[in-house]
């Protein structure tokens, strides 16, 4: 009983101390992300802005087969490797998971440069511009969402996460502030500001290699023999790969389409409200990072009722969260919009108070697609996700010629609720376990954890 106890508070304290890292992070990558888009938004104008956010957009589509599913796998893996002390497989995982997205971001960068290519006059010449001097984004982002995967599974949530979230946008607000004070804001362009983007990228990289050298199990670093399971992994690989551009697709299926049919001024307001209304998860995405390996490690226990503990907690924590930036948004956001981006920005208001109720629902539902994926379920999630997918792009088709951006707004929002629904049918059938923040807990395991602590 007492040994019990001790791992119970062990897991308390670590979800603590991890839980309250990793916000710190999230808020600090929000300001950043926020300070950021305030100066491109006032130096580019909504044009230029339009044009940098749409090219973006495509680097990030890119970037999915080059990871092909890998962070996840690696951060489950990883965890899973430390649990058994098996570290020559630890080591054989982090080789192996290298070596590929080396391999997919070459092919990646050769089929889709040629592509593009083919279609610069479709793109336009700035487009076209800040896409090319954008593809030295793509193996970088791949490679430092595989090496902070690899932290994460060690439970070095803030350090898998500071290159990445801090380091790279620090790095790239620094020198566009830097640009503006010594230069002028109008030597900025969509392809400059993206080539100070890769700038950053680098050296975030860079320090990322030097933190997971140094973060390395004292028996990893004796060069242990590494073990594959090169089957296994391929096949986990798959649908969570799937998963990862299911998610990629519904992040920028929006902006690239509303890009393609609307003007590149109307892309900058929605990219600018897009990014306002991620505010209302910034929880969810901070408490994400540290559940992953707990999630994983209760359910290879299977100790399925302090993982409803778990579940139910950080769903309420999320939510809660979530309320106070929803409330400002829907009451304050024209007047918001104007005084941070200017004027022209606050053609975004109604579509601001769309997004930030879709997020709200989404904070709600609690971590269920991550729930499914630590479990093994990641099919499930796959599926959840791609039924969302086609709905969104089939939504957008029909909405943002008539609406702009507003229909785009609606679509994301519809979005999801859609997967979020699905994936909360998933976690209670696969799993028993109730997701949610608020309502009853029906989960199956909740009697059996009544009256206890996590």
């Amino acid at each position: 009983m007492g040994e019990r106890q001790s791992v119970t508070a062990t897991l308390r304290q670590q979800l603590i101390r991890g839980g309250a890292g990793s916000m710190g992070v999230k808020l600090a990558s929000v300001a950043l992300a926020f300070v950021t888009a305030v100066v491109l938004a006032r130096t580019l104008g909504a044009e230029g802005y339009g044009i940098y956010a749409f090219v973006l957009s495509l680097i990030m589509l890119l970037a999915i087969p080059a990871q092909v599913g890998l962070p996840q796998l690696v951060v489950r893996e990883t965890a899973k490797a430390q649990a058994n002390v098996n570290w020559g497989l630890m080591r054989g995982l982090w080789r192996w998971s290298n070596l590929f997205v080396t391999f997919f971001s070459v092919v990646v960068l050769t089929i889709g440069g040629m592509a593009f290519w083919l279609g610069s006059e479709w793109l336009g010449d700035q487009r076209w511009q800040t896409l090319v001097v954008g593809f030295a984004l793509v193996p970088l982002i791949a490679l430092g969402n595989v090496r902070g995967a690899a932290l994460r599974g060690l439970r070095r949530v803030v350090l898998g996460q500071l290159p990445e979230s801090i380091l790279r946008p620090g790095l790239l607000l620094a020198m566009l502030m830097a640009v503006v004070w010594w230069w002028n804001a109008e030597v900025l362009t969509p392809a400059g500001v993206m080539g100070l983007h890769g700038i950053a990228a680098l050296a975030a990289f860079l320090v990322g290699v030097v933190l997971l050298l140094r973060a390395r199990p004292i028996a990893l670093r004796a060069n242990p023999k590494p073990q594959y399971e090169t089957a296994y992994w391929r096949r986990a690989a798959v649908p969570l790969a799937m998963l990862a551009g299911l998610h990629l697709i519904n992040s920028h299926t929006d902006i690239i389409m509303l890009g393609t049919i609307r003007t590149d001024e109307e892309v900058g307001v929605y990219r600018i409200v897009l990014q306002v209304a991620t505010l209302v998860v910034f929880g969810l995405d901070a408490m994400n990072q540290v559940l992953q390996p707990h999630f994983a490690r209760l359910y290879a226990q299977n100790d399925l009722a302090r993982l409803q503990r778990l579940v139910t907690r950080s769903a309420r924590i999320i939510l809660l969260l979530a309320l106070p930036p929803v409330l400002v948004m829907v009451v304050f956001g024209g007047p918001l919009l104007e005084l941070l981006f200017g004027a022209e920005y606050r053609l975004g208001v109604f579509a601001l108070g769309i997004l930030a109720i879709g997020q709200l629902i989404h904070a709600a539902m609690g971590s269920v697609g991550m729930l499914l994926n630590m479990t093994g379920h990641e099919r499930d999630t796959v599926r959840g996700v791609a039924i969302a997918a086609v709905c969104n792009v089939v939504m957008n088709l029909v909405l943002i010629p008539p609406f702009g951006l507003n229909g785009a707004a609606i679509s994301t929002a519809m979005t999801l609720l859609i997967w979020n629904l699905i994936l909360r049918y998933y976690v209670f059938k696969r799993l028993g376990i109730e997701s949610v923040a608020i309502g009853p807990n029906r989960g199956l395991y909740s009697g059996a954890s009544k009256n206890r602590t996590l």
